[in-house]
């Protein structure tokens, strides 16, 4: 069988960089082949992606060695609209390729200007909106209106529509809520079996898992060092750089290292402030009748499906969406009246999309921008931008301050735009699916530094990563149906069964979160209130039945260990 895609002994070397981005990939994805490709960041995944669909080196300057071949015919020869006709690629950044003003034109888009007759197109378009579930609203919607995940699953959504035949998706759980990620995962699964071939590059191994990748490729420092199948991979899989499936590191939990939970601090006085209040854009509410208070000294997650507001929730903290009725505050005074320097020094938000932070020319620039318009000298100005990259992972990076900041891989953006958040040394902190891009190293190492940073009180995550929110926060809002569907710590929002369902049976309208793994263990261990372990911590527990002052662990009943399994 002739291979969709092959690299043979290729190495990919940025005009930027003096050091090749991968070194010497042999790769092959047959017919009928789907594969994971995987590894921590900066390793190459991207670049590995970039040479399969063109965009190496007809978008991004860079020498190419070695021999690639797409569809049977050398790639040197192609042009990127010849290798898009056998490779669609869905990026991290969606709103890259969403080129439509409404949904049901973007996904028509490609169609059109391939010549598609007008009723075919209709078909295709409604066959691929049931295969994902996208309702007949979200066809209509206006694509600017939405959420960081709904664009994702539109990008999605156009590239099944044109039918290649090697899909190519680049870390597509991001910004996707659990069932959405699922749904995307398993029409890919569909398309390979249907004859098709399939690439996911993915930091969460654990989410792909249940699509059954037909092999597993392991990229580090640019070159594959594993390519196999899965349970070799997860025998030997370092779980502090991807994310392993939790009954994996039940069973590898002697080797697991330590994960600690961060500090839990007093909760102040009311951070920000929302009294009945109706947010949205324009004339149109997303939130309705929104009653709380975000305290100071608290870690808040934020979890909910695509499109349910919880964006819109934390952007009213930086007055960038309207109050259309109620009121917001932050520090007991009005968002709205609020200097935008000022409010910036308040509160760091770091966007689902890092490139709207950028505009200098380097990474120097860019971290002198914010305090040097606050007024601070040149040689503070250096102290505080070398300690934001310090805290984001950054400072090792070979010539950091010298690159240009969309150069840097995406991960590595996103903890750039951190860093420029960072030099402003605001008191609270909105981070919107900070992980997305990073591996678990990196993820841990900037949460952590983040925790540690004695300026910082207040620290508010938006994210889909349930797991992460669980362990890392101190309280949980739950965003649905345009209100606050649960407020509670974290235990009593795993142990509000309610609000959670399994996915193998359509949920009521209140259970609008998808358990995990972590989740049904978490529930089954923890027998008294308190804050729930990390995943590390919490698989040892229960190989080791022990008891702290806030937590009692158990070993599981034999059906709750197959349920886990």
């Amino acid at each position: 069988m002739s291979a969709l895609i092959a690299l043979d002994d290729v190495t990919v070397t940025y005009a930027a960089s003096s050091r090749p981005a991968i070194s010497g990939v042999d790769l092959r994805v047959e017919p009928g082949e789907l594969v994971l490709v995987t590894g921590p960041s900066g390793c190459g995944k991207s670049t590995l992606m970039r040479v399969v669909n063109g965009l190496v080196p007809h978008a991004y300057g860079a020498e190419v060695t070695g021999t690639v071949t797409v569809g049977g015919a050398p790639a040197a020869g192609l042009s990127i609209r010849r290798i898009s006709e056998t490779v669609g690629t869905l990026l991290q950044d969606p709103a890259k390729q969403v080129v439509g003003h409404s949904v049901l034109a973007d996904l028509a888009f490609g169609l059109e200007n391939r010549g598609v007759d007008p009723a075919e197109i209709r078909g295709r378009v409604r066959q691929v909106a049931e295969t994902l579930g996208i309702p007949d609203e979200l066809l209509s919607a206006a694509t600017h209106e939405l959420s960081g995940g709904q664009l994702q699953l539109v990008a999605f959504a156009g590239i099944l529509v044109l039918r290649p035949s090697v899909i190519v998706v680049d870390e597509p759980l991001a910004n996707l809520d659990p069932d959405a990620a699922f749904g995307v995962l398993r029409a890919l699964r569909d398309h390979v079996d249907n004859g098709g071939a399939g690439l996911v590059i993915e930091h969460r191994v654990d989410e792909v898992v249940p699509i059954a990748p037909d092999r597993v490729v392991y990229l580090e420092r640019g070159r594959i060092t594993y390519s196999g199948d899965l349970p070799g991979f997860l025998r030997t899989a370092d779980p502090d750089a991807v994310r392993l499936p939790f009954d994996t590191l039940v069973a590898r939990a002697e080797s697991l290292t330590e994960q600690q939970p961060p500090a839990v601090h007093a909760a102040g006085g009311s951070r920000l402030r929302y009294r009945g209040a109706r947010l949205g854009y324009r004339t149109v509410p997303i939130l309705r009748e929104v009653t709380t208070d975000l305290l100071a000294g608290q870690r808040i997650a934020i979890l909910g499906r695509n499109g349910a507001g919880k964006s819109t929730l934390l952007r009213a903290a930086v007055g960038l969406v309207d109050v259309l009725a109620g009121a917001v505050e932050l520090d007991e005074r009005p968002v709205a009246d609020y200097p935008a320097a000022e409010i910036a020094a308040l509160s760091g938000y770091l966007f689902q999309n890092p490139a709207q932070a950028f505009f200098a020319a380097t990474v120097a620039d860019e971290l002198a921008f914010g305090p040097r318009n606050l007024g601070v000298g040149a040689d503070e100005i250096e102290e505080i931008a070398t300690a934001a990259l310090t805290a984001v992972g950054l400072a090792d990076e070979p010539g950091i301050m010298d690159r240009a900041p969309r150069t840097l891989s995406f991960g590595q953006q996103r903890r750039l735009a951190l860093a420029l958040a960072l030099t402003l040394r605001p008191r609270t902190l909105i981070l919107d699916e900070p992980t997305a891009g990073q591996d678990q190293r990196s993820s841990a190492h900037f949460l952590d530094a983040i925790a540690a940073l004695p300026g910082i009180d207040s620290v508010y995550l938006i994210t889909h990563d349930i797991d992460l929110a669980l362990w890392r926060s101190d309280r949980v809002l739950v965003v649905a149906d345009g209100v606050i569907r649960a407020d509670g710590t974290p235990y009593d929002i795993v142990h509000d069964e309610s609000l959670w369902h399994s996915g193998t049976t359509c949920p009521d309208d209140r259970a609008v979160l998808r358990e995990t793994e972590f989740v049904v263990a978490a529930r089954a261990a923890t027998t008294t209130p308190g804050p729930i372990p990390p995943p590390h911590e919490l698989a040892r527990g229960l190989t080791r039945p022990q008891q702290t002052d806030t937590l009692t662990y158990r070993p599981l009943p034999e059906s709750e260990v197959e349920q886990i399994r």
